[in-house]
């Protein structure tokens, strides 16, 4: 676009003006918005009216592919060779950490894999955050091609490659109102997933009372619409709808997820099944598009869990944690512990009929996650369970006095399970 930056500044303003009353932007006006957010050209009073109005009169598909193209066009990209896979999930559950299980899988099976993440937005921990508990996450393009290349695979921040670059100014300014329009959700994943050349991935979107997605239905909109626009980029997603009720792991915060993602790879007796299986439905999901594509005949599920069973998914991990910086030498009862710890018990003797994520993310984020890497929640109680009176329901952890009294008092306004 051959225009100075005064012209963009001012056609930005005006496509931001415009949509806020309802009108479609054009290929140019979504460009002077990207433009303008990832060249700081626009105070952050823009950006909340930009964000405002996609989530309250949203984008068509034109639109959509519009801002997803100029999204990453005012970025970087990653320039790799061989059969690209990626996966993401919509969010909004906490201590769902399969990332961390999949992308060595997928590397040990010999496809790449470059995992880039936001921190978290909406939950007390990202995948950018946890991993950063066992290496660093922040690297340059020509650092981070390397490192697939070596390994395969990596779990790195978005934040130091500059892809997408506008979509991280976005979220900066969602991030205090802890909400995002789906449709900005579409174009945050799609950009970043095209910046990364990514050809094959799986969507995870879980769906439950709790989550970000309530229904079913929604949830289906949200796929077809999400499947449209990235068809349009080249880009084959095969999309995972799940109903959620509760964290699949046990733990809430970014040591406590990381703990229950190696439990996994470590194949460990005391693991969450529930994490084991997402992760291995999912995985193989996207393992079955590769082989597709690469002419591969050979089952996706068995080699799943062979890869997991023998070790070699965990050795990956290791190896791409090496890559990143880190010293490999870990496991789940070796990571950090918190000062403080205090374990709520129930009040009353019955079963478990509810599980409430809003307030278990509330409470992890008032002791501290994700900032403070040992903070948040260990869960001792499922779904369904029976409890007694006085049983240990959840333990919260931080570093900070101030923050366990302050959690203490956040979580009895905020009852995590509805036990009747």
């Amino acid at each position: 676009m051959k225009k100075n930056t005064i012209d963009i500044k001012e056609q930005a303003i005006e496509a931001i003006r415009e949509k806020l009353i309802g009108r479609q932007i054009t290929y140019d006006q979504a460009y002077a918005i990207m433009y303008s957010f990832s060249h700081n050209l626009l105070g952050e009073i823009f950006v909340a009216y930009f964000a405002a109005a996609s989530f309250k009169g949203g984008f068509n598909d034109d639109e959509l592919y519009f801002l997803t193209k100029a999204m990453v066009e005012t970025g970087n990209k990653l320039s790799l060779k061989g059969i690209v896979a990626d996966k993401h999930s919509i969010g909004g559950l906490p201590g769902t950490r399969a990332t961390l299980i999949i992308v060595p899988i997928i590397a040990a099976a010999g496809y790449l894999i470059p995992k880039t993440s936001s921190r978290a937005i909406t939950t007390p921990a990202g995948t950018a955050d946890c991993m950063e508990v066992l290496a660093p996450v922040e690297f340059e393009v020509p650092q981070v091609e390397r490192i697939v290349h070596k390994t395969g695979g990596c779990i790195i921040w978005n934040g130091m490659l500059g892809l997408a670059p506008a979509d991280d100014i976005i979220i900066r300014v969602e991030k205090p109102l802890a909400f995002e329009s789906f449709d900005k959700v579409i174009i945050s994943i799609l950009a970043k997933k095209v910046a990364a050349s990514s050809q094959f991935m799986i969507l995870d979107i879980p769906v439950g009372p709790t989550m970000k997605i309530r229904h079913v239905t929604d949830a289906i909109a949200f796929k077809d619409k999400f499947t449209r626009i990235a068809t349009r980029f080249g880009l084959q997603v095969d999309a995972d709808i799940n109903y959620q009720r509760e964290p699949a792991g046990f733990g809430i915060g970014p040591v406590y997820e990381v703990a229950d993602a190696l439990a996994v790879l470590e194949q460990k007796e005391t693991r969450s099944h529930d994490l084991e299986y997402k992760s291995v439905k999912l995985a193989t999901k996207l393992l079955e598009m590769c082989f597709k594509a690469d002419k591969r005949t050979q089952d996706a599920g068995s080699l799943v869990r062979s890869l997991l069973t023998s070790g070699k998914a965990l050795e990956k991990f290791r190896e791409i944690a090496v890559a990143q910086g880190g010293s490999g030498h870990f496991s789940s009862d070796t990571l950090p512990k918190p000062r403080y710890s205090f374990e709520v018990k129930s009040e009353r003797s019955g079963r478990i009929t509810g599980v409430n994520n809003y307030y278990i993310t509330a409470i992890a984020k008032v002791l501290g996650a994700p900032h403070e890497k040992v903070a948040g929640m260990t869960l001792v109680k499922r779904f369904a369970d029976k409890v007694a009176k006085n049983e240990t329901l959840y333990i919260m952890h931080t570093n900070k006095q101030e923050l366990m009294k302050e959690g203490k008092e956040t979580a009895r306004f905020m009852p995590v399970f509805t036990i009747e």
